[in-house]
């Protein structure tokens, strides 16, 4: 504004006062000491956050006197009428390794899929995250809503994503970058098993020969079986890795192994001890092997990840949950018979 006087010429420039910062949703949560996602789901009323969240959550709203912004309010409610024939009516399965398993797995997410009316999309992982960004953008964009993740043999980050649009679902894996709800094989169940029958066998000296970036990937549930089992005895825990086999069986001979658990067929050429006293926690080996070999049905863990997933549409319970579901598949020892 300018202001002129007579005797001189003088600008005034009038600075308006900003007005009071509206609190956002990110400062409800940092008050309440939980993520953006679970201040979300009190705010939009989701029941599977616990009473002690919630009253938090609330209690920083009535400090702090949040109050959704209508203006976002009422675009989110136009972008979900536009996106209701699509939102959650096709699942894309995320396929990370390309396998044989990985296949058999999306064979039984699309058997239990058709049962609930869904279609199912398969898309490559991506490897850089510029190409991981680019996917999520298009997800969303499609009005998709459910993602399962295939089997990996590594942990996958998805901490780019905008996790807080989908419900998701791990298949075969249990960690992952958040945490997510996962469906796999009983890891715990398949070493400690091992391990009891071994010891029922008469061996003393039980290794355990798996991979450690592949044995994390279980929650250290393959170590946990096993080292609960042994019930205080001596455990043997390989440190290489599969691609040393030799190394493998020079492990082996120096402790004086009499009994292994391992996920890696290429340790059975090394192995010098019986046959019937490798147990292959994988259906990886021959019909008619000697080994005992864990058999589990990969359509199996894609059908109960369909199924999970559904029930997580249903409920609209999207984002990183608080405490994930682990639903955990037994497998089957099959025994070779003995001449």
């Amino acid at each position: 504004m300018r202001i002129v006087n007579r005797a001189k010429l003088f600008t005034v420039t009038i600075v308006p006062s900003e007005p009071a910062k509206r609190p956002t949703l990110k400062d409800v949560a940092a008050a309440a000491g939980v993520s953006h996602m679970t201040a979300s789901r009190v705010v939009r009323g989701v029941k599977n956050v616990s009473r002690e969240t919630a009253r938090r959550v609330n209690a920083a709203i009535e400090s702090l006197g949040y109050r959704p912004d209508p203006t976002m309010s009422a675009l989110a409610s136009y972008r979900a009428q536009g996106q209701s024939k699509g939102d959650g009516s096709v699942l894309v399965f995320l396929d990370c390794d390309g396998t044989e398993f990985s296949q058999q797995v999306l064979a039984g997410v699309e058997e239990e899929a058709r049962r609930h009316g869904y279609l199912v999309e398969r898309k490559f992982m991506p490897e850089s995250n510029v190409k991981q960004r680019q996917l999520d953008r298009q997800l969303f964009h499609r009005g998709v809503r459910g993602l399962l993740l295939g089997p990996s043999d590594a942990e996958r980050s998805f901490l780019g994503w905008s996790m807080e649009n989908y419900a998701a679902v791990s298949l075969g894996a249990l960690c992952h970058r958040p945490l997510m709800h996962a469906v796999a094989s009983d890891y715990f169940y398949a070493t400690y098993s091992a391990v009891q029958s071994l010891l029922a066998s008469g061996a003393q000296r039980i290794g355990f020969a798996v991979d450690a970036e592949l044995e994390a990937r279980t929650g250290h549930r393959w170590l946990g079986g096993y080292t609960a089992a042994l019930l205080g005895r001596k455990a043997y825990v390989y440190q290489g890795t599969c691609r040393e086999p030799k190394m493998f069986r020079e492990w082996a001979r120096r402790q004086q192994l009499d009994g292994i658990v391992s996920n890696h067929q290429q340790y059975i050429a090394q192995w010098r001890g019986a046959a019937q006293r490798f147990y292959l926690l994988n259906d990886y080996g021959e019909a008619d092997s000697p080994q005992p070999r864990l058999v589990s049905n990969p359509q199996v863990i894609g059908m109960e990840g369909a199924r999970l997933l559904h029930h997580l549409l249903l409920r609209r319970d999207y984002g990183t949950p608080e405490t994930p579901q682990m639903v955990s598949l037994r497998g089957e020892w099959h025994m070779p018979s003995v001449a």
